[in-house]
């Protein structure tokens, strides 16, 4: 299963698509492939904070601007391969519909941006802004009230997505010792109506490495959810620690599943997956990858607590380490420990 704002960044793309068509009134495969690679710049840059075609990696209209100059500028140029291969007369309007759509595709990504608090302002909204843009209004022609529709229709998709939610569980948040940036979760049921004796059924099932990839899955989406609502309302996220049970690496790699599911920049810029430090020994070929790692280290049985802390420093894996549990006499140690990698995390006390 594809991560949740993978879907949700998809549907946005394939939706300014749509409003795109209908402004230009021509539709082809070609043309919707050229508004596709616009608008899926538009999400790298705005969402993701990448960019594909220039050095500055902050997200403003100069750069979209150049950014699509500098997508435009490769369509061009790999569509040179096609001449004299195809009709003289459609090459050379295909090459302006990549130079036209530019622009367009520009001006239809500020709707994706506007404010809009309900359905029923949203006429009135689209109105005024396609009447305030001279080039959109330009191409709108009779089609004003088919694109509110579009829009609408996005709108409303987009918001059960947003609030899509397992209720039957749900992302416990814990607290490291001072570090108010840094936030741990794990999934926890939250089946209520359940007497004592099926609750504690429920929690064992839970526990059950069985069921790893699926609680793994579960609370990914939902911290997927969390950060991109947090973008959109422009709130602060955090970084968010998740753990990656030993179960889903095996072999030296990490399970496919996994991979597929943790695919996505936004979630990679906010997420880190803590793995206990042995399997990280055991399998270290499988984290040559491109995902923020904690180690989880066990100390309440360890005695050399620096030349421990030391080894995993040294090993280069993460810039986190997670401690799970130590020995009362030992906290000092690690409320103390500083270097200028690594940072030893230790959970509140509950």
């Amino acid at each position: 299963m594809d991560n949740l704002i993978s879907v949700f960044m998809n549907y946005k793309v394939n939706r300014l698509v749509e409003y795109g068509v209908v402004l230009y009134q021509k539709d082809s495969s070609f043309i919707r492939n050229v508004l596709t690679s616009y608008f899926q710049t538009y999400i790298d840059n705005y969402y993701y904070g990448v960019f594909n075609t220039i050095d500055d990696e902050n997200y403003n209209k100069r750069n979209l601007k150049l950014e699509f100059n500098g997508i435009m500028e490769e369509m061009l140029y790999e569509y040179q391969e096609v001449e004299g291969k195809t009709d003289k007369e459609e090459y050379q309007e295909n090459k302006n519909d990549i130079r036209v759509l530019k622009d367009l595709a520009y001006e239809l990504t500020k709707i994706d941006t506007l404010e809009i608090n309900n359905k029923d302002e949203m006429p009135d909204i689209i109105n005024d802004f396609i009447s305030s843009n001279s080039l959109l209004n330009n191409y709108v022609g009779k089609n004003l009230d088919k694109l509110i529709r579009l829009v609408k229709e996005t709108y409303t998709n987009q918001n059960k997505l947003l609030k899509y939610d397992n209720q039957y569980f749900i992302a416990q948040e814990r607290k490291f010792l001072g570090r108010e940036h840094h936030f741990w979760y794990e999934l926890v049921p939250n089946i209520k109506q359940l007497n004592t004796y099926r609750k504690g059924l429920v929690k064992k099932v839970c526990e059950s490495e069985d069921f790893a990839f699926e609680k793994f899955e579960c609370l990914v989406q939902k911290l997927s959810l969390m950060i991109l609502n947090n973008f959109i309302e422009k709130k602060d996220t955090q970084k968010l620690f998740i753990e990656l049970s030993d179960s889903l690496v095996g072999r030296g790699s990490i399970d496919e599943r996994v991979l597929s599911l943790v695919d996505n920049p936004m979630f990679q810029k906010y997420v880190v997956l803590a793995v206990s430090h042995n399997t990280f020994l055991n399998h270290k070929s499988a984290f040559a990858i491109d995902v923020h790692f904690a180690s989880i280290q066990d100390f309440k049985h360890i005695n050399d607590l620096y030349g421990k802390v030391d080894n995993i420093y040294n090993e280069g894996f993460s810039h986190y380490l997670v401690v799970s549990d130590y020995r009362a006499e030992d906290r000092d140690f690690f409320i103390n420990y500083k270097n200028d990698v690594m940072t030893v995390m230790l959970f509140e006390e509950e």
